[in-house]
């Protein structure tokens, strides 16, 4: 069951990026075509978890000591919120492709491309793509701005999240090639660049100290280890009707190398060094989100 408050964070998540698509889109009316792309732009980003904006507001909340009520609508926290969960949605929409993952479904609904078509889910992937950036261009601190688009288009970029899928489609053909370390890589780079932009953000925003940066770095780490990890033993465990997803094994999984028992080992290790790494947050919230990513069943 999840809590009130990430469900109520969840629905601001949602509702910032829903109200963002239909005030971009306009009620103009629009041609047949370009009423589709938006139609499926919308349903792109209806349906996921939304932990990235959610990690990003907890720690703008707990570093200025505002609550949810108190954020507005031109705020900067917002305007990064949204471009986290286009950016997000935009590689799932790729992600899903027949060229790439070949995936039918995706949170018990069908993927953009089996849905609609091929070039529909990758027009739409590049339209989420572009608005992202185009969100954060607007904030009025050209400084802050620079930052954030900065910090975004380089964890979606060459050296992380393309790098990361360049890497996983290689593996996919060449598989028998790949060691753990490749694997660490690979999913460091594809799955968790902006799970590390949710959360360092605001430390660089801040100029916080090395030491503290790195601190949050280690947690990001660590926490995008422990969610693939937990990924990789739903696919083992469960079904797709269980986890809403295409399930299949791959000498990918994080269990190919280090087996079940060890593997159940590593995920709890990783979740203490978590809940140590953020104790000085002393935030419930965070502290709640390790151990569901630990525990969750989907």
């Amino acid at each position: 069951m999840l809590p009130t408050w990430y469900k109520k964070y969840r629905e601001f998540s949602l509702n910032l990026v829903i109200d963002f698509l239909e005030d971009y889109f306009g009620k103009n009316t629009l041609n047949k075509p370009l009423q589709e792309i938006k139609e499926v732009t919308i349903y792109a980003c209806q349906n996921w978890k939304k932990l990235r904006p959610i990690l990003a507001l907890e720690i703008y909340l707990l570093n200025t000591n505002k609550t949810i009520e108190e954020i507005k609508k031109e705020d900067d926290i917002v305007k990064f919120m949204i471009a986290l969960e286009l950016v997000h949605s935009y590689s799932l929409v790729h992600d899903d492709l027949p060229a790439m993952d070949n995936d039918t479904l995706r949170r018990w609904n069908p993927t953009v491309w089996s849905k609609y078509s091929e070039y529909i889910a990758i027009l739409v992937g590049d339209l989420l793509n572009s608005l992202a950036f185009e969100v954060l261009s607007e904030i009025k601190n050209p400084e802050i701005s620079q930052k954030l688009i900065k910090l975004l288009s380089r964890n979606v970029g060459f050296y992380w999240m393309l790098g990361g899928q360049v890497e996983d489609m290689y593996y996919e053909i060449n598989n028998s090639d790949i060691t753990k370390k490749d694997l660490d890589s690979l999913h460091n780079k594809k799955t968790w660049a902006l799970i590390k932009s949710a959360i360092i953000w605001w430390a660089i925003l801040a100029w916080s100290s090395d030491e503290e940066i790195r601190k949050l770095e280690k947690f990001w780490t660590n926490l995008w280890l422990t969610f693939q990890i937990k990924d990789d033993l739903l696919d083992v465990e469960w079904s797709s009707k269980e986890t809403g997803k295409s399930v299949w094994w791959e000498n990918k999984w994080y269990v190919y190398f280090l087996w079940l028992d060890k593997t159940k080992q590593e995920l709890d290790r990783l979740t203490k060094e978590n809940l140590n790494l953020i104790k000085d947050y002393n935030s419930e919230k965070l502290n709640w989100l390790v151990d569901f990513i630990k525990n969750r069943k989907k």
